[in-house]
């Protein structure tokens, strides 16, 4: 089956039933990594892509104008991450085949018809640029919220399980001052996990805030290549 594309007045009319557009900007998901097969342009928020035929079925996007969430969950749930103009030719792990909500957050800022590679995806909120982590270590975790109370600084790549160290379901907010790391709320990588990159969260997400029990480094730099080894310690 050819390539369908909803564009223009199409688009307009299927979306009017999922969401109110605010800042007109505009972004384009398509169904295979590189941009290929079925895609979706949206110009306005959707609440659930349940009935366009791309729920749960986005690996590749691009981004023309403004800052767009995207979320794994209907109505903005389940974990989000925002994506800058930019072409992203295949999606952060955690969102392949795993975007059922969209909304523009940021103002449009047009880069023509062939945007430039993005920044990776990062998780909401965007982080600002790093500060230095305690001694050595590449992330470190902080008991309160804006880097306040007790820190633990990530001193092994890999930690399956706060629970013994007096850190477990603590952690507030978090810096990462070198590679790409996943955080979850269960030992051993279960639960909500989330990949963070270098900068400063000084808000964890819901999912995560008071909740983080295992973590480990996924990659010194983006794109990591293949699906993390979890069982590799």
């Amino acid at each position: 089956m050819p390539t369908q594309r909803i564009q223009g007045v199409a688009v307009a009319i299927l979306l009017a039933a999922f969401g109110v557009n605010v800042f007109a900007g505009e972004i384009t998901l398509f169904e295979d990594e590189n941009f290929r097969g079925n895609s979706l342009r949206i110009t306005t928020e959707v609440v659930s892509l349940d009935g366009t035929g791309m729920n749960d079925r986005t690996q590749s996007a691009i981004v023309r104008d403004g800052v767009w969430e995207v979320c794994r969950d209907a109505y903005f749930n389940g974990g989000c991450i925002q994506l800058q103009p930019g072409r992203y030719e295949r999606m952060d792990g955690n969102f392949v085949r795993n975007i059922s909500s969209v909304r523009e957050v940021g103002a449009p800022r047009y880069l023509g018809a062939n945007p430039p590679l993005p920044n990776p995806p990062l998780p909401y909120p965007r982080p600002v640029a790093p500060a230095a982590a305690e001694g050595s270590a590449q992330a470190v975790l902080y008991e309160g919220h804006d880097f306040q109370g007790r820190s633990f600084p990530m001193s092994r790549n890999v930690v399956t399980s706060l629970d013994r160290t007096g850190f477990n379901d603590r952690a507030g907010s978090l810096r990462v001052a070198s590679g790409y790391w996943v955080f979850c709320s269960d030992a051993n990588f279960q639960g909500e996990c989330r990949t963070f990159g270098p900068g400063e969260y000084p808000n964890l997400p819901r999912e995560l805030d008071g909740r983080i029990s295992s973590g480990r480094q996924i990659s010194n730099a983006y794109p990591y290549s293949g699906a993390p080894q979890w069982d590799k310690h």
